[in-house]
């Protein structure tokens, strides 16, 4: 067994419980109010605003030393625009609804290098894996308990039509107090400072052995990075024409499915790190982009209970790569420079997953699901980088 993390570590990962808690509890409702063609540009610009700020705070992090300062401020916004969301739902303004998501994930932007860079300050290197894979699983875990009551929230209301799922997102606002006073426990490492005296200048890491990580990363992203509503709308079956009815599935059921993504995505983090032990992040990506490539592949073509198959195998590879990518990085990243190089990936896998997203989303209207051959495409491009790449940059 690994030895505990420290409680600074253990505090953050309850964060991401209750963060995912709340997030996923709305996210899956989300269908209800915006239209599939537009799902996936909403997604990719949304997470995009959110992962280029990443590159500047992660910056402003490594050249104070200070982390926490930016992992608060980015909670906070959360904690503002999630319930915020409410007032598109209730008087059905999903422009309001866009609005809220893209703000939501500026929170996410302004937090998320700064908390994996601290993690990092505050763990031994041998701990890493398992600690970024552990923040996953709590990740994973908040989202599939928030879908779950997601879906009882839609199922009760489906059967009381007079009720609005606006006012159950409203209530979010408790369980993001919560989340605030979590926030405001953290502390700074104290050599973090020491370390930010000799930062060197400028916006972009400069050690050499991030180069071929950062671009292999970018390319899987473009498959990797897909929002997971696109593939929930692809299992359900829902259509732009099939929203004023409710799609092939009703909203509970959406959320339910949701569930039982973040479920294996869960089970998948746990076991994450060991794998990461025995195989090595990147090795671990090598198998898991390979797997995912072959997961968008069957979606391109699954129908009924397939897709659903194909789904939860798409929950799982999530699962499994997304600590591995950090793990690789911080491997090899220079310990001044380890938020500036996070922000440096989210700054390429926000035009990744525009890309991606927004593909999609607009495909799916447009060819159908055949269009999941594009990110199949990506993913096997990133598996094969991951494949020749030499010892020294795969951080052996």
């Amino acid at each position: 067994m690994p030895e505990p993390l420290p409680p600074v570590a253990r505090r953050l990962a309850w964060l991401h419980f209750w963060n995912d808690f709340t997030l996923d509890f709305i996210t899956p409702l989300l269908p209800t109010g915006v239209g599939v063609a537009w799902l996936g540009v909403m997604e990719g610009v949304a997470d995009a605003v959110g992962q280029a700020l990443k590159l500047v705070t992660g910056r402003a992090s490594d050249r104070t030393g200070k982390r926490v300062r930016w992992v608060v401020a980015g909670y906070s916004a959360n904690a503002l625009f999630r319930p915020l969301a409410a007032i598109g739902m209730l008087v059905v303004w999903p422009w309001w609804i866009v609005c809220c998501r893209i703000a939501d994930r500026v929170g996410k932007g302004l937090r998320s290098s700064a908390s994996d860079a601290l993690v990092a300050d505050w763990v031994a290197p041998e701990q890493r894996p398992w600690a970024y894979s552990m923040m996953r699983t709590y990740d994973h875990c908040g989202a599939t308990v928030g879908a779950l009551t997601a879906a009882g929230v839609a199922w009760y209301v489906g059967e009381h039509l007079h009720l609005n799922l606006g006012w159950a997102v409203l209530s979010l606002v408790v369980p993001m107090v919560a989340m605030l006073a979590l926030g405001a426990g953290l502390r700074d490492q104290p050599d973090a400072a020491r370390a930010a005296a000799q930062a060197p200048p400028g916006w972009w890491p400069r050690e050499p052995l991030v180069r071929r990580p950062l671009l292999i990363i970018t390319i899987a992203s473009i498959g990797a990075r897909v929002s997971p509503l696109l593939v929930l709308v692809q299992v359900a079956g829902w259509t732009d024409a099939s929203m004023t009815d409710g799609g092939a599935w009703r909203p509970w059921q959406i959320c339910l499915a949701w569930a039982a993504l973040n479920l294996a995505q869960t089970i998948a983090s746990a076991w994450a790190a060991w794998f990461a032990d025995r195989l090595g992040p990147h090795r671990l990506l090598l198998v898991g982009w390979g797997v995912g490539a072959v997961v968008f592949t069957a979606l391109a073509w699954s129908t009924g209970a397939w897709a659903l198959v194909a789904g939860l195998a798409w929950g799982i590879v999530g699962g499994l790569t997304e600590g591995a990518e950090k793990a690789w990085l911080v491997s090899v990243a220079a310990p001044n420079e380890r938020a500036t190089t996070f922000g440096a990936l989210a700054l390429l896998t926000a035009g990744a997953a525009l890309i991606g997203s927004s593909g999609c989303g607009l495909g799916l209207s447009a060819v159908g699901p055949l269009i999941f051959l594009a990110p199949a495409v990506a993913m096997t491009v990133g598996a094969i980088g991951v494949a020749r790449t030499p010892r020294r940059a795969a951080g052996l």
